[in-house]
């Protein structure tokens, strides 16, 4: 790395830095901001930036991790993925920047030979691409594993060979997959990538595994914070997760160096900072970092926070957002109103989770006021969950 560095300085050339995601959701979640903030830091220091969207490998599906298959996804799947994927990006990366490409992988992979890839094949052993502990785990277990899946590091190596890239960044669950990227630039005569990983991100939960180990942000597990998150939603989930993954975000989501982060860290322990506080700020921080920096949208959220929680929290906020009722019963109405599924509501209501409000207290739903006609709760204030307030009128 030090060697390229210095070619940097002596001739003015900059570095090519890849990062890839496959589109196998509509959401990027900020557990992917993290090598994507590390791309802006190679943005800002005038390095060419490659940001490849996985549209073919993305109907295979990345194996990394995965204790089963995963269920493939149509060319249609992608395509509707792909459509907010650029927006969700440019939340974090200057997408306008001049030293920026953005590319699909196919447009390589789809003119790929077979007569080419079999040739690469050649030099690549079986027993190199089985060593994976997920891959031996899931045969050990007698679950599938597709031809597909066991080239996938191949595919992505392609990738960096179409790019003739310098450095690729990625969580440290690619780290195979981007040794195989080095292996296919090698055997195309090209000089081998700098692979540089991160931290996969906890999840807002805390949960652990087996191992006690902080279980990674995924949208399989609805463990995960929306880039695109409304900004109210997105300060209320970082205030709800647990002081130890609060520190990991800090690490690894700010520009907060190491002895700021130890400092802040020693304030709390001392009793000189609450943990609330240095939450909030964290809160502010993340806010404002996929708001384009807006410090007004930091402060509504906030205040809109304060409201509910804080000392003089109301128990029905400024925020209440005021809708029409919608026809039918009170499940459906507050399955419409709040956009989930009325299973989702009906568990809500098992968890007493969904209040009607008056300014003087609040009474939790049952599971048979949800079969009543939802123009009893007209003029009411309904809370579902924590975070969203209704007044239907």
């Amino acid at each position: 790395m030090r060697n390229r560095l210095r070619h940097c300085v002596a001739t003015g050339t900059p570095l090519k830095i890849k990062f890839g995601i496959d589109p196998t959701g509509p959401d990027i979640h900020i557990g992917h901001a993290v090598s994507l903030i590390n791309l802006r830091l190679f943005q800002r220091l005038g390095h060419h930036i490659i940001l490849v969207i996985g549209d073919f490998t993305g109907m295979i599906g990345d194996p990394s991790g995965r204790s089963d298959d995963r269920p493939a996804l149509t060319s249609d799947d992608v395509a509707r993925n792909m459509t907010t994927f650029e927006e969700q990006a440019a939340r974090v990366i200057d997408l306008r920047n001049p030293r920026i490409e953005r590319h699909l992988n196919s447009e390589w992979m789809n003119k790929l030979t077979m007569a080419q890839w079999a040739a690469m094949l050649k030099h690549v052993s079986v027993p190199a691409l089985l060593q994976r502990e997920d891959f031996r785990s899931r045969l050990a277990k007698g679950h599938g594993l597709s031809m597909a899946e066991l080239e996938y590091a191949l595919y992505m190596g392609y990738d960096s060979v179409a790019l003739n890239c310098d450095v690729e960044l990625g969580g440290v669950d690619q780290y195979l997959n981007m040794h195989m990227c080095r292996r296919m630039m090698e055997i195309n005569g090209q000089t081998p990538e700098i692979i540089a990983t991160y931290n996969l991100l906890a999840g807002t939960t805390g949960e652990r595994d087996d191992e006690g180990r902080l279980v990674k942000m995924s949208k399989s597990r609805n463990n995960y914070v929306p880039i695109a998150a409304d900004p109210l939603d997105m300060y209320g989930k970082v205030m709800s997760i647990p002081d130890d993954v609060m520190w990991m975000w800090y690490r690894e989501l700010t520009e907060i160096t190491a002895n700021e982060l130890e400092q802040l860290q020693s304030a709390v322990q001392t009793g000189a900072l609450h943990p609330k506080d240095v939450k909030k700020l964290l809160a502010r921080v993340l806010v404002s970092t996929f708001n384009g920096f807006d410090e007004q949208t930091a402060q509504r959220a906030e205040q809109d926070f304060d409201s509910k929680f804080g000392k003089n929290a109301s128990l029905i906020p400024d925020t209440t957002v005021e809708v029409d009722t919608p026809p039918g019963t009170i499940l459906d109405a507050l399955a419409i109103i709040s956009k989930q599924t009325k299973s989702a509501i009906r568990r809500l209501v098992l968890q007493r989770g969904i209040h009607v409000v008056s300014g003087t207290g609040s009474a939790p739903l049952s599971t048979d006021d949800l079969l009543h006609d939802a123009t009893t709760l007209k003029s009411s204030v309904v809370r579902i969950g924590k975070r969203q307030y209704f007044r239907l009128l």
